[in-house]
């Protein structure tokens, strides 16, 4: 994973085309309203990739499309790297002497009632690319030619659309259009187009592409930060060797139940759980709805082991006409998000949380100790949904939040997660769109029965430079007969760089709901917040007995899921032949390598260091590797009369991991 030191409000999307339900798409352009639009793409593989142009980041680059200026023809005068829709009249030819550049253009003739389609070889696409294309186009009666951009999915279906009809002109004119590359697109495709209805003749001429949002340059320089495999992007080559998203392993029993008055029958976690170091206590907001009362109450708890769970008695909130009670917050407020800010002067504002009044909107508390809080004259600081999820960059102190905004959903009724970010936890920037269902997710649910797929919640915590999200899968549909909405709530694992664009290879399900019956077996939410023992990863869950269909016979308790260090995600080799996996260049510091691996009886990993052309370093080739066996999360490898890697250090290498039998979960240098 690259490695982002700091976060940002990201930059408004272009086109959002992520798909969130049964034929529903977001932000996608119109199509004709005059006639069906292009038929579907011929199932060629991509042509062209991006150019390797070596700019900086955000600096928009030159992507090749094929055969550009129509002067490559074939032995039939047609273009080559362009294709005719064959169920449309065959009326575009590449002529000469007309032409804005080169010697050739493309004369294209829209007859009336037909239309015409003619497609570029389909370019690669970057995921969540901001691309624009553009096209020299001159009318010599009628009707222009349309240009589309297009992006296709691996099935090769269009999965988003945007165009440009510009106005006829006698001279060459520059037509342009902007989209962005869906999360399951995996080509470009251009078309210059001609509608049914409308006849006329134009000249087409120097078509081009820009992505003008390229990932940044690779940087081989990782001093001594972990690296993990939540994504490949230090992975040069693997061979027999696959990476793996990790279930968590669960408490089974929940850890804290509903057992007050005021708790009815639900105790759950759309709130948070940290580790207070000043105090050596873990500490818990949570949640309950009091059916009696028809609002929902916020309750605190303590423990000093992060399993056994004290409810202390605060006397602040009366309940009953009783303020012996763990009630911090009443009044019908939802979703109470906590953090703890390192970076906070002011003592009275140490505690944060933000939360749901269904009479104001997102609000905001402050607090000293997390018990007493004292709302915001700030309020409402953004207008609400239900669901809100704080946390805070570790390095620089910003504030962030995903939430859902209403007014802004891209489909009414579809859950999708906003990103917004702060300085001071008042002001908040406008919100963004950083993750929706995708198509992907609609087929997994469709296949089980539910209806659509969307996003429930999106509690997001940085890990070691980069961001891991814990995405709330709500699948509505299908469930208790009769119950509109009624379905199950998954939790799925997301990874980050820079908190706008977001992976999701692995879709399993990472805290498994219990057996039909059992506590936890309808839905699954989690804090907002992960905890790091330096042992393990502890992420604390509500689950809940039934559906979400609001029935008050749901029940709701809470429970521990924990990973290793560092456990998201792996390297894995099954045993039956060795595996090895080859890293791109890297840069380190330090005088020793350390790796996390979990290796089988009798499995085992050995380590080599190649220079920058990949050849082996003399004193730390595979033959002089001691091997690495068992189960730790910090095997330090050796080799044979070699262990101090100073003289390597700032020097270009590669590293080479012999994987058998076992999974290899991070790796780093260090004094």
């Amino acid at each position: 994973m690259r490695l982002s030191r700091r976060f940002s409000a990201p930059a408004a999307l272009a086109a959002v085309s992520a798909v969130i339900g049964a034929g529903l798409t977001l932000a996608l352009e119109p199509a004709d309203p005059r006639s069906a639009g292009p038929s579907q793409p011929f199932g060629d593989a991509p042509a062209v990739m991006a150019s390797d142009s070596t700019t900086a980041a955000g600096e928009p680059v030159a992507v090749e499309v094929p055969n550009a200026g129509f002067e490559e023809v074939d032995a039939d005068g047609w273009a080559v790297g362009w294709r005719l829709d064959p169920a449309r009249a065959q009326t575009a030819t590449v002529v000469e002497g007309d032409a804005h550049g080169g010697e050739r253009s493309l004369e294209v003739v829209d007859p009336a009632d037909t239309g015409i389609a003619i497609w570029s070889s389909p370019i690669e696409s970057v995921r969540d690319g901001e691309y624009e294309a553009s096209a020299w186009i001159r009318t010599a009666s009628g009707v222009p030619a349309w240009l589309y951009l297009e992006f296709y999915d691996a099935n090769g279906r269009r999965v988003s659309e945007t165009h440009a009809t510009p106005e006829p002109s006698a001279t060459w004119q520059l037509v342009t259009v902007a989209g962005t590359a869906p999360a399951t697109a995996t080509t470009i495709k251009l078309l210059i187009y001609g509608s049914n209805s409308p006849a006329g003749t134009s000249y087409v001429d120097d078509v081009a592409l820009r992505l003008l949002n390229p990932p940044a340059p690779y940087d081989p320089e990782i001093g001594q930060r972990t690296q993990l495999f939540h994504d490949l992007d230090r992975v040069d080559t693997m061979t027999h060797v696959g990476r793996v998203v990790h279930e968590a392993e669960i408490s089974g029993e929940p850890i804290l139940r509903p057992d007050r008055p005021w708790e009815a029958n639900n105790v759950y976690l759309y709130g948070s759980v940290l580790f207070d170091e000043d105090d050596q206590l873990y500490k818990m907001w949570y949640h309950s709805y009091n059916w009696d009362l028809g609002e929902y109450l916020n309750m605190y708890a303590t423990s000093r082991n992060g399993r056994t769970w004290d409810k202390p008695e605060l006397g602040i909130y009366e309940y009953e006409g009783s303020t012996a009670n763990n009630i911090v917050i009443g009044d019908n407020i939802h979703s109470p998000s906590v953090l703890k800010d390192p970076f906070e002067d002011d003592p009275a504002r140490r505690y944060k949380m933000m939360a749901m009044d269904y009479a104001q909107g997102y609000v905001v508390y402050f607090s000293a100790d997390g018990i007493h809080w004292t709302a915001c004259d700030c309020n409402p600081v953004s207008t609400g949904a239900d669901v809100a999820n704080v946390f805070q960059n570790p390095d620089t102190g910003e504030f962030g939040v995903t939430w859902k905004q209403p007014p802004l959903r891209p489909v009414p009724g579809i859950r999708v997660a906003f990103l917004s970010t702060s300085d001071d936890f008042e002001t908040w920037s406008e919100p963004q769109l950083v993750l929706a269902a995708d198509e992907r997710d609609q087929l997994m649910a469709t296949a089980d029965g539910h209806t659509n797929a969307q996003i429930y919640g999106f509690p997001v915590a940085a890990y070691k430079g980069g961001w891991v999200g814990f995405p709330w899968i709500y699948k509505p549909g299908g469930g208790t007969p009769g119950m509109a909405g009624s379905g199950p709530v998954d939790v799925q694992l997301a990874f980050s760089d820079d908190l706008r664009t977001w992976t999701r290879d692995d879709r399993r399900s990472v805290i498994p709901r219990g057996v039909p019956g059992s506590w936890d077996a309808g839905m699954i939410y989690t804090a907002s917040s992960l905890v790091d023992t330096g042992r393990e990863l502890r992420l604390y869950y509500s689950g809940w007995d039934g559906f979400h269909d609001g029935s008050p016979n749901r029940g709701a308790a809470i429970g521990m899921a924990t990973w290793r260090v560092d456990g998201f995600a792996s390297l894995a080799n099954g045993g039956d032949q060795p595996g090895v996996v080859t890293t791109e260049p890297l840069v380190f510091d330090g005088t020793a390598l350390s790796v996390n691996a979990a290796l089988a009886p009798g499995g085992t990993l050995r380590v080599e260091i190649l220079d920058a052309d990949g050849e082996p370093i003399p004193g730390f080739t595979l033959t002089e590797s001691r091997k690495v066996m068992g189960d730790r999360t910090d095997h330090r490898i050796r080799w044979a009369g070699a262990h101090d890697l100073s003289t390597l250090t700032g020097t270009t290498v590669r590293v080479r991991f012999h994987l058998d039998d076992g999974n290899l979960y991070s790796y780093r240098f260090h004094d």
